[in-house]
């Protein structure tokens, strides 16, 4: 071979491989490089559904790329789930909605998806619930909610939402066992439904958010009864009482939001997306999306929010294995 040919294949044996290194670090470095999916299992116009695009709004200016929402509502939220799971690991694809990802695959344990296909990398807000019941009842009190109970032969028609082992199944069994009574699910397709069926005199009483509970809060045809918080009462709902205050320490609940994203993201990209989420969580424009549909801060780190989350799990888990035992 003539050497100057040789040393021509020389040259391309150095420069290929540091071109390819180059162009891959380029790549990394360039995310985002197109648009960001936010996949959100809830439908258009829904309370949650005007946070999630408010945090793809701000992700947008933090991100410098467009954040588009996509509705992916149904099956108690495991279509969102899903629509995150079966995406590249590649970060382009974002799940808004972490508490009802695990409640989903607790509910239906056949759903294609396990626990460890997701990373939570930021939370967003926290709410609890509040037991609302019709206003037109002789209910003002939880003594009156046990009276009402014992007239029923121990039963009480308890709303749901949706089908399946809930957060409301189990606040419902707790209150249950502290007052004497033997709650029967009653399932609703939205929460709206619910406080409907509520003061329409169709169920006994309901589960409602406090975003939801807000509105009520100068109906005449609603009541709201107690709050299942742990930390003190909602400043959305000042006079309501918690259910501990009332001696009930266990029907507490509250329900997390929160951004996921596949298991597997490549380390450097996962940074880039928690550093713009833990902005972009603390941005006026989100903290006023919070305040417009009564949803609190989360005040923590990602670290104890993941914990609150397999406290929730466990909550879940414990009372499905009661079902279980139960059934048997």
């Amino acid at each position: 071979m003539h050497p100057s040919s040789r040393r021509v294949l020389l040259s391309a044996a150095i420069t290929v491989p540091w071109l390819m290194a180059s162009r891959g670090a380029r790549s990394q470095e360039a995310f985002p490089a197109r648009p960001v999916r936010l996949v959100v299992p809830y439908p258009p116009g829904a309370s949650t559904d005007s946070m999630a695009r408010a945090l793809a709004r701000e992700l947008s200016r933090e991100l410098k790329v467009s954040v588009v929402v996509e509705n992916r509502p149904g099956g108690g939220t495991t279509l969102g789930a899903l629509a995150v799971r079966n995406a590249p690991a590649d970060g382009y694809t974002l799940l808004f909605q972490v508490d009802g990802l695990y409640a989903g695959k607790l509910s239906s344990p056949s759903v294609a998806y396990e626990f460890g296909d997701f990373d939570i990398i930021s939370p967003l807000a926290q709410t609890p619930f509040v037991l609302v019941v019709s206003a037109a009842s002789a209910i003002q009190s939880m003594d009156d909610l046990k009276k009402r109970a014992a007239a029923k032969n121990g039963e009480l028609d308890i709303g749901t939402l949706g089908l399946g082992l809930s957060h409301y199944q189990i606040l419902a069994t707790n209150l249950g066992r502290h007052l004497g009574f033997t709650p029967k699910m009653i399932p609703y397709k939205g929460g709206v439904e619910g406080v409907t069926g509520v003061m329409g005199g169709e169920i006994d009483a309901y589960f409602a958010t406090v975003s939801l509970a807000a509105t009520l809060k100068n109906n005449p045809r609603a009541r709201l009864l107690a709050l299942t918080t742990g930390r003190g009462q909602s400043r959305f709902l000042p006079g309501v009482k918690t259910f501990p205050e009332l001696g009930m320490p266990d029907v507490v609940y509250r329900s997390l939001y929160g951004v996921a994203i596949r298991s597997g993201t490549p380390p450097p990209i996962r940074a880039r997306l928690e550093q713009a989420l833990l902005q972009v969580a603390q941005s006026p424009d989100m903290k006023a999306a919070r305040e417009a549909i009564a949803l609190e801060d989360y005040p923590g780190t990602v670290d104890e929010y993941k914990q609150e989350v397999q406290a929730n799990i466990r909550v879940h888990q414990a009372a499905k294995s009661l079902e279980g035992s139960a059934r048997q």
